[in-house]
């Protein structure tokens, strides 16, 4: 069921995204705005997702694995949609340097868990990588978690109403005003973002570099001797 609700969250999302990206010979302003709740929907379902692994005891690292993907999925395939997609001014949405900072940081970070979890270890969870209070603190806790996912949820539709909306352009006060709060959102998304994976890099490390050094130990967590 856990994985079926991924799935479909992915699936989701990839209609909102034909939707916007649709050739716009006959314009349907309802049909945009509608997919503004969708999307929320849709983002709203990675936390479902995890409940149901919970309540019928489907957790494993390869659902939070699977989970995991459909996160990157969403969110990058968004991030680049609102790069690419233009405004009544012809100006990019999202700037193109955004997605760039958070692929970035996705590959990174996923290069990093995945030589973790070589070793056992998992991204998040009793078996989480983390093993310093001020990495949990920052990476795995719950508040970091779900202000992660609000900040994401209220950005993407944030942009998704700009797009959608047919009032709000860009050289109107209203338009301005609007223009600039979505921009302070997506600037703080993505600050917020590089600032989560600093605990990954840091303790990263240890895993690289026990590839780089096969005698050396396996890192292990604080409450293994560390």
């Amino acid at each position: 069921m856990a994985n079926l609700l991924t799935a479909a969250r992915v699936l989701l999302i990839f209609v909102v995204i034909a939707v916007w990206s649709r050739d716009r010979v006959v314009e349907n302003v309802w049909l945009d705005i509608a997919m503004v709740p969708l999307l929320a929907w849709a983002i709203f379902m990675d936390a479902l997702d995890g409940w149901a692994a919970r309540r019928w005891n489907e957790e494993s690292k390869a659902g939070a694995l699977f989970d995991i993907a459909g996160d990157r999925i969403v969110e990058l395939a968004l991030w680049t949609f609102f790069a690419v997609r233009r405004d009544a001014s012809g100006e990019p949405f999202v700037p193109y340097w955004v997605p760039l900072v958070i692929i970035t940081r996705t590959v990174l970070t996923d290069l990093i868990r995945s030589v973790a979890f070589g070793a056992g270890k998992t991204a998040f969870g009793a078996d989480g990588m983390q093993s310093s209070w001020w990495a949990r603190q920052l990476t795995t806790s719950r508040w970091s978690r779900a202000t992660y996912g609000i900040l994401k949820a209220v950005c993407f539709c944030a942009l998704g109403l700009l797009l959608a909306w047919p009032y709000v352009h860009p050289s109107s006060e209203m338009g301005r005003v609007a223009r600039l709060a979505v921009d302070v959102l997506v600037y703080v998304t993505m600050v917020f973002a590089v600032v989560r994976a600093i605990p990954v890099f840091w303790e990263g490390r240890l895993y690289l570099g026990a590839l780089r050094n096969p005698n050396a130990k396996s890192p292990l967590p604080r409450s293994e001797g560390l």
